[in-house]
This record gives C-alpha cells, sequence and structure tokens, in this order.
C-alpha cells in the first residue's frame, strides 16, 4: 500500500511542477520562432519616374520607348506608363499597361502591352508591343526594370529594355 501512496504522490508532484513551471514559462516558450516580419518593397508606393532605353534602336521596325518615363501602379496589380523620347528629331509618345502575375517583397514579374506613336520618313508609325518584365526593388523608392517582349507592326521583332525609376 505505501508504494500505491508514494506512486500517486509522485506524479501528483510531477503535475504540480509542470503546471507551476508551465505557468511561470514566458508565453510562446515551446513553441516555433514566429517568422521575421518581410516588408514588400513594391507595396504602396507612388508615382514611379525614370529612365528607359529599348532596343532595338532604329526606325521604324521597333517600338522606341528610349527616354523619359512615368509609371504608376494601382492597387499594386495594374500599372500605367508614358514614355517620352526623340524619333528622327521629333518628339515621340508611347503608352503602356501592366498586369502582375508574381507579386514577391523584392521582384515583381508583370505582362504588358502597348503602342508607341511616332514618325519616321515622314510617316506616321503605330507600332504594337507585348512585353514581359521583372521589376526589382533596390530600395523603396527606386527599383530597376527588365522587359522582354515582341513589337508588331507588319513584321515581329524581339524587343528588349532596361530602365531604372524613382517612385515618389
Amino acid at each position: 500500500m505505501k508504494t500505491k501512496q508514494i506512486g500517486y504522490r509522485a506524479v501528483l508532484t510531477f503535475a504540480i511542477l509542470g503546471l507551476a513551471v508551465g505557468g511561470l514559462a514566458p508565453s510562446g516558450w515551446g513553441q516555433p520562432a514566429a517568422a521575421a516580419a518581410v516588408e514588400d518593397l513594391s507595396q504602396g508606393h507612388g508615382i514611379g519616374f525614370g529612365l528607359g532605353i529599348t532596343a532595338p534602336f532604329t526606325p521604324p521596325n521597333t517600338f522606341p520607348a528610349s527616354g523619359l518615363s512615368g509609371r504608376i501602379w494601382i492597387a499594386n496589380l495594374f500599372g500605367v506608363e508614358a514614355s517620352l523620347f526623340v524619333v528622327d528629331q521629333a518628339p515621340s509618345l508611347s503608352l503602356r499597361g501592366f498586369l502582375k502575375y508574381v507579386n514577391t517583397s523584392v521582384a515583381d514579374l508583370y505582362l504588358g502591352t502597348g503602342a508607341a506613336i511616332f514618325g519616321s520618313d515622314g510617316t506616321l508609325v503605330v507600332p504594337l508591343q507585348a512585353v514581359s518584365g521583372l521589376e526589382i526593388r533596390l530600395t523603396p523608392n527606386i527599383a530597376l526594370a527588365a522587359e522582354v517582349g515582341l513589337l508588331f507592326r507588319g513584321v515581329s521583332e524581339v524587343t528588349a529594355g532596361l530602365a531604372i525609376h524613382f517612385y515618389l
């Protein structure tokens, strides 16, 4: 009978000790550490201004968006860009729209389409473009963008571009 009493006492003692230690332990003790919060550098930025260069360079079979550009992301999903550039010593314009399909804290992948309007050898040229791009955030206000796409103007040709944008 004494062994049964010692057994009960031992179990009761360990149970009380366990509750006491558990009650004194810091909250979250024994649970995995929470992951550090990662800042999404592309979230909530304003209008971006930048410089870009797009190849091929020689009109008319080109999508010349080499020059100054303004870009804004709406709801961190849809983007709109307008670029001003010079072709054959005349001001020109391109307008494009984007849709993000991968949005991470540092890099975003997007698809886009648009049109450029410029003159070449006395004729008005309006090529269309379909593009896939990668925007990499260096800081919350500075991003690099690299793009590869196709232009359409009777012929199809591969385009490539590189830009830097400063977001307000």
